[in-house]
């Protein structure tokens, strides 16, 4: 699985339609001027609303290699949907989707084409706290897209963003900028010193989970483990990697991520397609 070696690093983000606002740290804003230029500048990037990126992707759960074909919708300001599907035996297919619209929090998964393998992730905290828990956790996951492909955060989520010195890798320097925002949001952000564009966003964050589960037969499907049967989430560092920078409508996107989760290459995904402000349909952000 490809991915840079480079430092190790903390970081969580936010996303929306404005580009993010130095608070007073003229570096910064300097940087992140420069980013945006070399993404395509202001104009171009101010335009987006949104963005498809349709691929594959590869993962490691375990002793287990999953990989599959994946979506991700992106609808500003607050809508983000991720689809995957896989085939991990048979003729089936297990389709899962997770996400958010406004407050609600976007969860499904569903075998297609007869019993076979059932994969979930962890499942959230019981209870209320749990809920806010998890849509916290998706509104993040929207944030570090939107923030690492636009250079964007939300304006309900403003962004306090400072220089934070360079960082050495064996590739080269690059410029970093520490971001700060409501709760205990705590973000890195890496820029190479020579094109500027975003290399790595790092961040603290829950060790994802899956969980495989075999239906037999043709009896009912497997119950989904409650709460209170799986251990708390491991936090961790983990490390999303940006590169193969492709022009999509005047904009520079990467066509392909990897992450490392506690040190760890965990993910792969390449996209094949990056479509900006596609026309979704109204039921797009469902979860359905």
């Amino acid at each position: 699985m490809q991915r840079l070696i480079v430092y190790v690093v903390w970081l969580a983000m936010t996303f929306g339609g404005f580009a993010a606002r130095a608070a007073g740290d003229t570096k910064a804003e300097q940087l992140l001027a420069q980013a945006r230029a070399a993404l395509g500048g202001d104009k171009n990037l101010n335009k987006v609303q949104g963005l498809t990126a349709t691929g594959t992707y590869q993962r490691e759960v375990g002793d287990r290699q999953l990989s599959g074909e994946i979506t991700i919708d992106l609808q500003l300001p607050d809508k983000m949907l991720r689809t995957e599907s896989m085939r991990p035996m048979g003729d089936a297919t297990i389709e899962m989707l997770q996400g958010v619209n406004g407050d609600q929090v976007l969860r499904h998964s569903r075998t297609i084409g007869g019993p076979g393998m059932v994969v979930r992730m962890g499942p959230p905290p019981g209870g209320a706290d749990g809920e806010a828990q998890a849509l916290r956790n998706q509104r993040a996951d929207m944030a570090r897209l939107a923030l690492a492909f636009l250079l964007t955060t939300p304006p309900a989520m403003p962004l306090e963003l400072t220089y934070g010195g360079e960082a050495e890798a064996e590739d080269g320097k690059a410029d970093v900028i520490d971001a700060k925002g409501p709760g205990s949001f705590a973000a890195r952000l890496f820029f190479d010193k020579k094109s500027h564009r975003p290399l790595m966003l790092a961040y603290r964050g829950a060790a994802p989970r899956m969980v495989v589960q075999t239906q037999r037969g043709d009896g009912p499907p497997p119950a989904a483990p409650a709460p209170g049967q799986m251990p708390p989430p491991q936090i961790v560092d983990i490390q999303l990697f940006l590169d193969d920078y492709r022009s999509v409508d005047g904009v520079l996107l990467p066509h392909h991520l990897s992450r490392s989760v506690d040190g760890k290459p965990a993910e792969e995904m390449t996209f094949k397609t990056i479509r900006i402000n596609p026309a979704f349909k109204p039921d797009a952000f469902t979860g359905k």
